[in-house]
């Protein structure tokens, strides 16, 4: 499964703790961390003062976050499990990362090794649920998609939903997307995943006319309402009891 282009991981911010050790720092960083090689990092993280430690730390994690979540990403079906995996791909950064020798090997290997066999305990990790509970979490997944692409009025709010479902109605949204055209699907994915709500807006991310993208964007909502998966909801009203 590839990533969408427009995916990205919800929160790019770590908490990072000072590493354990007040060795005087035989480096610091630079002004511009790009200048900085892994191994300089590597050496202030494991050596370094506290500060430098948890300032090497914290580049090291900007360098890389993209990278790993994308390939866990590429991995698992819903971009909240990526988040998720790969937030524990991070911990074991924290807890290994003091013990770090370097060996010439990129890091970023490391760290994707790390991050297969995180991957891997996601996939095999068994899900008890019933077959009752999974038909509600599926109904209650579509609901949530419907009323986040505005596909029906809404008369009462809808109520907060457990992260079970949102990671099926993610699964289920990208699926469905996948059938849009190109055009439609990057229009959707800019207001319903971007908050890009202007279509003047749209239109010049898109170099498009603004009334054209109104039109794409009718387009993919109806497309959207009349796939199998969300129609079922318009032959009914909404229940969320």
């Amino acid at each position: 499964m590839q990533a969408f282009d427009s995916e990205h991981p919800s929160s790019p911010v770590l908490a990072l703790p000072p590493a354990n050790n007040t060795w005087p720092a035989p480096l610091s960083l630079p002004t511009k961390s790009s200048d900085i090689s892994d191994e300089s990092l590597i050496t202030l993280i494991t050596t370094g003062s506290p500060s430098d430690s948890k300032n090497a730390l914290a580049t090291l994690y900007k360098r890389y976050y993209k990278d790993v979540w994308r390939f866990v990403r590429s991995k698992v079906s819903a971009a909240t499990d990526a988040d998720e995996v790969s937030a524990a791909v991070w911990l074991v950064v924290l807890e290994k990362i003091a013990n770090f020798i370097w060996t010439g090997v990129p890091v970023k290997s490391w760290l994707l090794s790390i991050a297969h066999r995180k991957v891997m305990e996601h996939i095999n990790t068994p899900h008890t649920l019933s077959l009752e509970k999974l038909r509600e979490d599926h109904d209650s997944a579509l609901h949530f998609i419907a009323s986040q692409l505005d596909l029906f009025e809404q008369h009462e709010p809808v109520p907060p939903v457990p992260t079970t479902v949102k990671k099926e109605a993610d699964e289920l949204l990208h699926t469905m997307i996948r059938r849009l055209s190109k055009i439609e699907r990057r229009i959707i994915m800019l207001i319903y995943f971007e908050s890009v709500e202007n279509a003047t807006e749209v239109a010049q991310r898109l170099d498009m006319n603004s009334n054209t993208v109104r039109v794409y964007h009718k387009r993919a909502r109806d497309k959207l309402r009349s796939f199998p998966e969300l129609k079922i909801l318009f032959e009914r009203p909404p229940d969320y009891g």
